[in-house]
């Protein structure tokens, strides 16, 4: 074989999204709290941007009309309401490093602790093996199971275990029942257990089936699987945090009011000492050329921030469309409506929409949800009527809990029941929502006494 070296011409098409335009995709997708902080960071980088002052003048006022929505402002005290709906809560590493004070008066120890949380999941598990902390941290593996063992004491219990098994483990024997049946099942037969294979466990225990199945339904199933993480009532959430609407809609006197949340916003201007730079005679090329990529860097975030304001104003005129019944009445439904319908009405692509409502909030009349919530997939009822699959999904519950646990049903016959309701429901489509709803199986489900 022969290899030549040589110069070849090729034409490629590929897409190369500008330095303003990834600004504008980035600015788009965060919430109002992190936007805060990023402009903050824009500020202190171009000296062209400050916060109104005497000395300041605005450069773009047409932008910082779009930037405003057309809503009429409520009362100061309603904003506050809904901002403080989530009072402060200590997060999980809050509550076990405080308690780590309190059991470690050798500063080695407390530190190695305060590692150990570190590594900590928001669950409570700790996810790496002692003997690669101990590698990365250059400290003894029995000296890190020492202290591990003693976080495993802290509350809530369960913390600090290594898997879900060993989680129920340590809450049973802080509960004094480490020679119960319910330790043994766990500690022996915990993939029979997750399986619901209760004969199988009876007769590796030697015990009545109908004694494991009460052991398991009255000790087993009240422990936490996941002792860290964020409760229902509130207990040691992640992080404590404001609740901060970026969206907000107002009904009144059978009126819908938009308001997209800019109160958490500095507003800013550029300088005018450096704008009347540029005519003065003195400025070496270099000196104007800096100025001016500065100005025009602080236009484009000015652009792209009310280009943000923008969309997130039309979304919310289509969900206040398709919603209407949800947000005024506390027993509406949700229209289905899919991202891709939506960006087909506002002639964007879908993947601005999903971007406009990542990880935000709305709130309404009704409550407090999250932006990405109003979005539903579609089934067709046998009136011709469409349905949601919130609405499919609260069916599949109710007909799970009136079940027989002796005889669970079927995904199949779930189906069919659904279909009898007069909705279109295949057996695979059950099956996905009853794994996202954390159902069990139909063995998962059956009690054997």
């Amino acid at each position: 074989m022969r290899h030549e070296l040589g110069q070849h011409t090729k034409q490629l098409q590929r897409l190369i999204l500008s330095p303003q335009m990834q600004q504008a995709l980035h600015l788009l997708q965060l919430p109002i709290q992190e936007l805060s902080s990023l402009i903050d960071e824009e500020l202190s980088l171009n000296p062209m941007l400050e916060y109104p002052e005497e000395d300041s003048i605005e450069i773009l006022p047409e932008l910082s009309k779009e930037s405003r929505s057309s809503a009429v402002r409520e009362e100061e005290d309603l904003r506050a309401f809904i901002e403080n709906t989530v009072a402060y809560e200590e997060s999980l590493a809050d509550v076990l490093i405080r308690q780590a004070h309190e059991t470690f008066e050798d500063k080695r120890e407390l530190d190695i602790a305060k590692l150990l949380i570190g590594y900590l999941d928001h669950n409570g598990f700790l996810t790496s093996s002692l003997e690669e902390i101990s590698l990365l941290e250059e400290i003894e593996v029995s000296l890190l199971e020492e202290i591990l063992e003693e976080i495993q004491t802290f509350e809530p219990v369960g913390v600090g275990a290594r898997s879900c098994q060993e989680a129920l483990l340590i809450q049973l024997k802080v509960m004094g029942k480490s020679e119960s049946l319910a330790y043994r099942i766990i500690e022996t037969n915990y993939d029979d257990m997750l399986h619901n294979r209760i004969p199988m466990i009876a007769k590796n225990l030697k015990e009545q089936a109908d004694e494991i199945q009460k052991v398991i339904h009255h000790e087993i199933a009240h422990l936490d699987l996941r002792p860290g993480a964020n409760k229902p009532e509130g207990h040691y959430r992640e992080r404590s945090q404001h609740l901060t609407p970026d969206v907000t809609i107002l009904h009144d006197d059978g009126k819908f009011t938009i308001e997209i949340n800019e109160g958490k916003l500095p507003n800013i201007r550029f300088r005018s000492s450096y704008v009347q730079m540029l005519n003065s005679e003195g400025l070496s090329a270099e000196e104007k050329d800096y100025i001016e990529e500065k100005i025009s860097s602080g236009k484009w975030l000015l652009r792209n921030l009310a280009e943000r304001n923008q969309t997130l104003y039309r979304i919310a005129e289509e969900i206040i469309y398709f919603q209407k019944n949800f947000l005024t009445d506390p027993k509406g439904k949700l229209t289905p409506l899919t991202m891709k319908e939506l960006a087909e009405r506002l002639d964007l692509h879908e993947s601005t929409i999903a971007r406009a409502v990542a990880n935000k909030v709305l709130a309404a009349p009704r409550g407090i949800f999250p932006l990405r919530s109003f979005f539903t997939n579609s089934y067709m009822s046998d009136q011709g009527e469409s349905v949601s699959s919130n609405t499919v999904k609260d069916c599949l519950q109710k007909i799970i809990a009136e079940e027989d646990k002796r005889s669970p049903l079927s995904d199949e016959t779930i189906s069919q029941m659904i279909k009898s309701k007069g909705i279109s429901c295949a057996r695979r489509t059950v099956a996905k929502y009853r794994q996202e709803l954390n159902i069990g199986s139909t063995s998962q489900r059956k009690r054997h006494c």
